[in-house]
């Protein structure tokens, strides 16, 4: 599609939408209304730990090794409370900055959800380093319905025959799963319950996000994007200690990005309806089309969530090779288009 084409799309599509998503003091009836018809996904941290330092993500510099802080079980309750009370049938990811396995919490808390959520699609983001015979059974019993992982390569041998051939039998003995290619360098994992699909990531200047501005990426320092943004209309995001984010792109341990964090879940009272409803000032801004500044400068990045398919193959609902959480899929920028009709900016 001609990149003009999907830009005239957004824009007529940011047209149609109800002008009560952008009010900022709309009653909680109402947002939990919009909530259950626009959230296709809500992504948390259950810990701040992740076992790796990649240079392509701010873990690199940003300190999530030294300590594992928990997301307090009444934030989590409190979570799933508020997604229990419109029945949320969508997609709940652990994603993130974190390594979702690499506590234990995780699987009695993933079987809290599928318990809570019978209808939610559960949905976890992993480097599979912890991923293992005994922790897929944790997995499949807990109701999971999707993992989606990355078998990483030493740097600079991602592309070298003899390694991935090594390494993914390493991966099959220890998991007891058998890979199914169904890409290049993406593969369907056979012999679960759950939808498992992986790939080898090898990643460039033209694959990687640059985080909110976090990762420095030479070819856009003179980019500024344009296009318009759907993330904060579809997806909620909230760090492991409470914090309501912006986008999934954005992390509340940077001081650097300290005007993305909108929300706090730790306060008395604030549920996930008022941290969308506190999005409303960041959906007017990045739904107009027009220059984004601040955390969406050097954004390039347009978002795709898992399907709740049975069997689709991903390379439809992400691109394995290029990323991991965040997907950094090239838009086509225009500003000749149009913007819509509310026309609030924001200076994230």
């Amino acid at each position: 599609m001609h990149p003009n084409i999907r830009v005239l799309g957004k824009s007529l599509v940011a047209n149609l939408l109800p002008t009560t998503l952008f009010e900022p003091t709309l009653e909680l009836a109402e947002v939990k209304e919009l909530f259950s018809t626009f959230v296709r996904v809500v992504e948390i941290e259950n810990h701040s730990y992740c076992n790796r330092t990649c240079a392509f993500c701010p873990n690199a510099f940003i300190d999530r090794r030294s300590q594992n802080l928990i997301m307090e079980d009444a934030l989590y309750e409190r979570i799933l409370d508020d997604l229990a009370s419109i029945r949320y049938k969508q997609t709940l990811i652990w994603s993130r900055y974190h390594e979702p396995m690499a506590h234990v919490s995780i699987f009695e808390r993933l079987g809290r959800a599928r318990s809570r959520l019978p209808e939610a699609y559960l949905v976890l983001v992993s480097n599979g380093d912890y991923l293992n015979r005994e922790t897929l059974r944790e997995l499949e019993c807990a109701g999971v319905n999707r993992l989606m992982l990355d078998l990483y390569l030493p740097e600079g041998r991602e592309r070298v025959p003899a390694v991935i051939e090594d390494e993914k039998k390493k991966f099959s003995t220890r998991t007891g799963l058998e890979l199914s290619p169904i890409g290049e360098f993406d593969y369907r994992c056979l012999g679960s319950s759950i939808q498992i699909t992986m790939g080898i990531p090898c990643y460039t200047g033209e694959h990687v996000s640059t985080r909110g501005g976090l990762v420095d990426i030479a070819s856009l320092h003179s980019y500024q994007r344009r296009a318009v943004c759907f993330n904060p209309l579809h997806s909620v995001v909230v760090d492991y200690n409470g914090k309501g984010m912006l986008c999934c792109q954005v992390r509340s341990d940077s001081a650097q990005q300290s005007s993305a964090v909108i929300g706090d879940l730790t306060q008395p009272g604030y549920t996930l309806f008022h941290f969308y409803r506190d999005l409303a000032p960041a959906r007017a801004g990045l739904l107009a089309p027009g220059p984004k500044n601040g955390v969406c400068r050097t954004c390039k990045c347009l978002r795709r969530w898992p399907r709740q398919t049975g069997a689709a193959p991903c390379g439809g609902e992400r691109n394995l090779s290029a990323s991991r959480n965040a997907a950094a899929f090239p838009i086509g920028c225009s500003s000749h288009f149009p913007p819509p009709q509310v026309r609030v900016s924001v200076n994230l």
